[in-house]
């Protein structure tokens, strides 16, 4: 048995290595030319089968040689365990480069072309989750690797102190992947919405800090005993720079701070009252000085009463909240009211840099996060809420809408006007994205607040910096002549091309009504088309007045266009015979866009963006014009907000525009490039106006934006009327619109 043990382990050995080196030259071959791995596994079988076939060979031989009741020496059975060991071991290879090859072919015919087709149909953070756990197994794979390359970009990260525990959750996943502890420079993320589309998680001292993404990362970190308040989001300290309606903020030093989940309750403002805070002079910081004007506490307690007299918010009674409205904001609220109770509170109002930080426009700004911002509670009745998760946004309850809430810094030198951000329940959400500024004495239904903390042992800076108030003097702004004028009319000119329209009537409408939905071309060069819809009444017989409009500067946020033509504006003017236009306008809703802000600069992007919008809005009159259903010559124009704004072009470059009605414009502080600034385009606008305006506009001012319009605008006084609303802002009263709209078109345009 000795000498056959020999042979046995002599026979195994000799297979081990004449066939792992055999195999691992196919192997190489196979993977080199990438030949099918069914071959392979024929020549896996083939020499197994060698392999099996030897061994019968040899164990039938050998079997005659020993005697049934023979004792193995110990040498032969230690022999015997190792052919045993090595015939397995041959085993094994075949095992493994079976499932070697397969897997290989695997690779090459399934696996990559899949990572490839998800990268071709632009499921980019797929592509990243998928390329990123496939260079775990197969680390050497440059196909692999390039597809994570091309996927994912690099994030910059600096964080002060050392230590801090870094998680970052990529675009399509659900979980945040722990990277590890500071100093860390930098790290990888899927290269959508320019490396923008993940969340970034920091831990330092037990307290977590989660941010949107950004693609670059400055963080300072708060003191180390400081305590985060109950029911607040803390955020690490940064560099920021931003836009905010024509203001340029740069490189704006944030400390760490902390900012209430919730907008204060009537609940928490109860306290408040209960503890006589209104009394107590120590929580207010008067004497105040506004303007001009210094007041005192004394005298200016006694403007803070509520309905009946006593003191309070605004809409309260006798000192206490309207019943069952517990866990509702606060509001009617003045700048002064929130500054005590935060001072109550041993807290603070957040200055507007914390508060824009926090939520979340600087890294978006007319897009932020449209699918929140649309959920948020705008253009409503009634207020949400506090705890409301609907339009939350990093983790703040009711951020966008609801109320609008003051921030600590004044707007312009005299502080005659204090910050107040996020829009109200009844306004609309474009004003998210906008500053506003009100008297810190106003007490409006839509004013609320929610409260910041600093994270440091000091008072941030910031807070008390000064909102800088754009000032222009359109009366002393000399005018163009009417030849270079003409030049600049001109560039809204184009070539009298074809419109190849197309015009669908779409189904399941609302009965009684028909939509269509109209499609030409474009005036400039474009691969895509100027669509628009239509809709009009169908109980009247023959044509209708058509009025075209220009939708306000949500259009610009969204790409959306699911709700057409359901929003369709003016239902009650089609069911006067109407039949009301709604172009899709070079950077609106699903066009391309150029410009992410409806605010003037003096930018090439903002200059061409106009003269786009100027081209399609001829172009989709030509359109109204080429049908023989409308009355070209009763055409009438409907603008609210930014096409209010935009009507101080349109008005002026065609003429077939017989009335208009325009609401809450003006002219903006911001300039323009010579060539369409505004104010040449409205002194030569001859079109019969109605204007409606809120003297208490916080976005286009009653004082520096609208009067200048007033004494500038070319239309003739008996074909101009201005209504001029006392304590109304920015968003109109609905029926005021309704009443006038109709009797002013009526008596401007022939019948």
């Amino acid at each position: 048995m000795n000498n056959s043990s020999n042979k046995y382990v002599q026979l195994v050995g000799g297979f081990i290595a004449i066939v792992f080196g055999v195999l691992q030259g196919i192997d190489w071959l196979f993977k080199k030319y990438e030949i099918n791995s069914f071959y392979f596994n024929i020549i896996l079988i083939v020499l197994l089968l060698a392999f099996l076939i030897s061994i019968s060979i040899y164990i039938l031989k050998r079997k005659k040689a020993n005697s049934k009741n023979k004792k193995l020496e110990k040498k032969s059975k230690t022999r015997l365990i190792i052919g045993i060991v090595s015939s397995g071991l041959v085993l094994l290879i075949f095992v493994y480069f079976f499932k070697k090859i397969n897997i290989n072919q695997n690779l090459v015919n399934e696996i990559i072309p899949e990572l490839i087709e998800t990268f071709d149909k632009g499921d980019i953070p797929m592509s990243f989750l998928k390329s990123k756990e496939l260079l775990k197994e197969y680390p050497n794979n440059e196909i692999i690797k390039n597809y994570y390359y091309k996927s994912s970009q690099y994030i910059k990260l600096n964080v002060e102190k050392a230590g801090v525990d870094v998680s970052v959750m990529y675009a399509g996943d659900s979980v945040f992947n722990y990277l590890g502890k500071t100093p860390i420079d930098s790290f990888i993320v899927p290269n959508i919405d320019g490396g923008r589309s993940h969340r970034l998680k920091l831990v330092h001292n037990n307290i977590n800090y989660e941010y949107k993404g950004r693609n670059r990362y400055k963080f300072n970190l708060p003191d180390e005993a400081i305590e985060i308040p109950k029911d607040h989001k803390a955020f690490l300290g940064t560099n920021l720079s931003f836009y905010l309606q024509g203001i340029n903020f740069q490189n704006i030093k944030i400390e760490p701070f902390s900012i209430g989940t919730n907008e204060v309750s009537n609940k928490d403002f109860q306290e408040f009252m209960d503890s006589g805070g209104y009394e107590n002079p120590v929580y207010w910081d008067f004497p105040f000085q506004v303007g001009d004007k210094i007041y005192d506490f004394n005298s200016s307690i006694k403007l803070l009463t509520d309905k009946y007299g006593q003191l309070g918010p605004a809409n309260w009674s006798y000192g206490k909240f309207p019943s069952g409205l517990d866990d509702y904001p606060v509001t009617g609220i003045s700048w002064f009211e929130a500054k005590a109770y935060a001072k109550f509170k041993n807290l603070k109002l957040p200055n507007i840099y914390e508060w824009t930080y926090a939520s979340g426009i600087p890294e978006n700004f007319m897009t932020v996060n449209q699918s929140v911002v649309k959920m948020s509670n705008y253009n409503s009745s009634q207020l949400r809420e506090v705890t409301n998760s609907k339009g939350s946004y990093n983790g703040l309850n009711n951020i966008g809408g609801n109320v609008k809430e003051w921030v600590l810094n004044p707007y312009g030198e005299r502080k005659e006007k204090y910050s107040i951000m996020g829009g109200s329940f009844n306004e609309l959400s474009y004003t998210f994205n906008n500053y506003y500024s009100a008297s810190p004495f106003e007490r409006s239904v839509g004013n609320g607040f929610r409260l910041s903390k600093s994270l440091k042992n000091y008072k941030s800076v910031t807070d008390d910096d000064i909102i800088p108030e754009f000032e222009r003097d359109f009366d002393n702004i000399s005018d163009v002549s009417d030849e270079v004028f003409e030049v600049y009319k001109s560039q809204f000119d184009y070539e009298n091309k074809p419109l190849n329209a197309t015009t669908i009537t779409l189904d399941s409408f609302q009965e009684g009504y028909t939509a269509q939905k109209f499609d030409i071309e474009t005036s400039y060069e474009s691969e895509e088309m100027l669509s628009g819809y239509i809709v009009y009444s169908n109980k009247f017989k023959g044509k209708y007045d058509p009025i075209i409009m220009f939708p306000n500067a949500t259009s610009i946020g969204s790409n959306n266009l699911s709700d057409f033509p359901g929003n369709i504006f003016a239902k009650h003017l089609i069911d006067e015979g109407y039949a009301v236009i709604h172009p899709i306008y070079y950077n609106t809703y699903n066009r391309e866009k150029s410009i992410n802000t409806f605010w003037a600069s003096e930018s090439e992007d903002y200059k061409n963006a106009v003269i786009k919008i100027g081209q399609d809005f001829k172009r989709s009159i030509d359109y109204v014009e080429s049908r023989n259903d409308f009355n070209i010559e009763n055409l009438s124009y409907f603008g609210y907000s930014w096409g209010s704004i935009m009507s101080n072009y349109l008005l002026a470059i065609d003429d077939r525009i017989k009335a208009a009605v325009i609401c809450v414009g003006g002219l903006m502080m911001q300039k323009s490039k010579k060539e369409v600034e505004a104010h040449y385009y409205i002194r030569r606008i001859k079109t019969p106006i109605l204007h409606i305006v809120g003297k208490e506009d916080g976005i286009f001012s009653y004082e520096k934006s609208y009067k200048p319009w007033k004494n500038l605008i070319g239309t003739p006084n008996d074909k101009l009327k201005l209504i001029e609303l006392d304590n109304v802002g920015h968003g109109l009263p609905g029926d005021t619109i309704v009443k006038n709209h109709l009797n002013w078109i009526k008596a401007h345009t022939s019948n």
